[in-house]
């Protein structure tokens, strides 16, 4: 069976659904709501890959920059401001900082991951329905005369 039919057959068995159940940004019988176009599920693989390759190669590592940038300037204030009030505030002002970036970091790694595996989970999912249709004995259709 060829990927086409296989499209087909989600386009056939959408269309005997339409009077079911469906989400609310999906569009209604009238043209109303969502975008317009029939549902359905797609990955943008492209999409996945640039997001991917993006914190990667630059959100991430621009990050940890950014997040460094300051701590020479920061630790030698609160040296100087050592016997102030200032110093002390700028030093727990700074560990604030450090934990926030640390926890950016955190989120941005865990976001790359989770991109990865989505696009790893749909890869597979699809190789497994391709690979089901491929298997289905086509020779035996009920209702047709062979």
């Amino acid at each position: 069976m060829a990927w086409d039919e296989w499209e087909q057959l989600k386009a056939d068995a959408l269309a005997r659904r339409q009077d079911g159940m469906r989400l609310d940004s999906a569009a209604d019988a009238a043209g109303g709501g969502g975008t317009g176009a029939a549902p359905d599920l797609k990955m943008n693989h492209a999409g996945n890959k640039a997001a991917v390759k993006a914190l990667r190669e630059e959100i991430r590592p621009d990050t940890d920059k950014a997040g460094s940038h300051a701590d020479d300037s920061s630790s030698t204030a609160a040296q100087k401001f050592s016997s102030w009030a200032t110093g002390s505030a700028l030093k727990a002002a700074h560990a604030e900082w450090e934990l926030q970036v640390k926890n950016l970091k955190g989120r941005l790694g865990g976001d790359q991951n989770a991109l990865e595996k989505t696009h790893q989970d749909f890869r597979y999912t699809d190789i497994g329905v391709k690979s089901r249709i491929a298997q289905i004995d086509m020779g035996s259709i009920p209702g047709e005369e062979g």
